[in-house]
């Protein structure tokens, strides 16, 4: 039996990023950003079992006319964001491009991540920070290394190997990688963790976002690259 289910629930994103995730890996002058958010306090690996933490307090960035306004965050520092020469935007996840992708929160690249100063100075008035809720969480096995620089998925949903229908803020999850791996053991390969956001004060659907995780056995399991996979605000 394919244990794999999809939680269809909720998987139309808000503020065009349904639309904004189909647009893969292009980084066009027009394209805006992926948006700023807070949500993992930190993901670490003991053994094989993945260790998830979230913060006490997520927020998530959304533009005014998807959301009402008067529910916004006060003036915060901006959450999230990758630094990267000027210039530089829409890094990949192809083969190599780790190591040159902008960073985030966590040391994590981030998935089109680079210099967009001109393209939020323009819109500023349109983005706000607003405090969100996890309504569900789940982790995937996304295949090989090979595999995922290949075809790596979009920002949002995936068929999730395991899944919990809420999760509390500041709340830590642990999942055994033998849970989503698909031989039931084990598995080297790329995993991603998945939150599904929405208001905290409203009815708000922020959809999903995610982190993905390379997870290598050379003597001992550990996490090698890390990526921010939001969808674009």
């Amino acid at each position: 039996m394919d244990r794999r289910s999809f939680l269809r629930s909720g998987s139309a994103l808000i503020g065009g990023t349904a639309l904004s995730a189909l647009a893969g890996c292009s980084g066009g002058s027009s394209s805006p950003p992926p948006r700023r958010a807070q949500v993992f306090e930190g993901v670490s690996l003991s053994g094989t079992q993945l260790q998830i933490q979230f913060v006490s307090n997520p927020r998530v960035e959304s533009r005014v006319e998807t959301v009402d306004g008067s529910l916004a965050l006060g003036q915060l520092s901006p959450v999230g964001v990758a630094s990267a020469q000027k210039g530089a935007r829409g890094a990949t996840r192809g083969s190599g491009a780790y190591s040159n992708a902008p960073r985030g929160r966590h040391g994590w690249a981030v998935w089109h991540g680079g210099d967009y100063d001109d393209w939020r100075e323009e819109h500023d008035d349109e983005l706000r920070m607003y405090p969100a809720a996890i309504s569900a969480a789940g982790v995937a096995y996304l295949g090989s290394d090979q595999r995922y620089e290949n075809d790596p998925p979009d920002a949002g949903p995936v068929p999730w190997d395991t899944q919990w229908s809420s999760a509390q803020n500041g709340a830590s999850h642990t999942v055994a990688l033998s849970e989503a791996a698909p031989s039931s053991s084990p598995q080297e390969g790329w995993y991603r963790v998945g939150t599904k956001l929405v208001g905290e004060e409203s009815n708000a659907d922020f959809g999903w976002q995610g982190a993905d995780f390379e997870i290598d056995n050379n003597g001992s399991w550990q996490i090698d690259k890390s990526w921010h996979v939001r969808p674009r605000v």
